[in-house]
């Protein structure tokens, strides 16, 4: 970004978390290593959306349990979320399709998918990514989706 205005920078924001580490504890991959650092490599989240690797690694798929795109947990479990409004907005509510995943739509044709990602930031995930992700939990157990 190119300015011909100087800027004043803002104060650097200020951790809440204070002694809480609720996050690392919760991880289930022990991807968080320590408050703000991620260490992406064992991260179920990136491993699910962003990695292109034809499999995914055995230490995450073992942990999987159920997640197909991305994981929440240390989200669900910071107590700060927990003082955010929900937000039920058309935008932000769950396609059906996402809700009923099931092991059917590994039959799903790639114009299928196109459809069903439609107007999402799921799409980040290509059909063949959502397919391992599937079969990656229905290796380890029954599967949650």
């Amino acid at each position: 970004m190119i300015l011909t205005k100087d800027l004043i920078p803002d104060k650097p924001h200020q951790s809440l978390c204070g002694k809480c580490d609720k996050c690392i504890e919760h991880c289930p991959t022990n991807a968080i290593v320590e408050p703000f650092v991620i260490q992406s490599d064992l991260c179920i989240a990136y491993h699910t959306i962003e990695n292109r690797d034809k499999t995914i690694p055995n230490k995450i798929e073992k942990n999987l349990d159920g997640w197909v795109a991305g994981c929440d947990i240390c989200q669900d479990v910071c107590p700060w979320n927990k003082s955010v409004p929900f937000n039920n907005n058309y935008e932000t509510t769950p396609k059906e399709w996402i809700k009923n995943l099931n092991i059917e739509c590994l039959n799903w044709d790639d114009k299928t998918w196109k459809e069903n990602l439609q107007g999402t930031t799921l799409k980040r995930i290509k059909p063949w990514m959502w397919k391992r992700n599937i079969q990656a939990n229905l290796k380890n157990k029954e599967t949650k989706i």
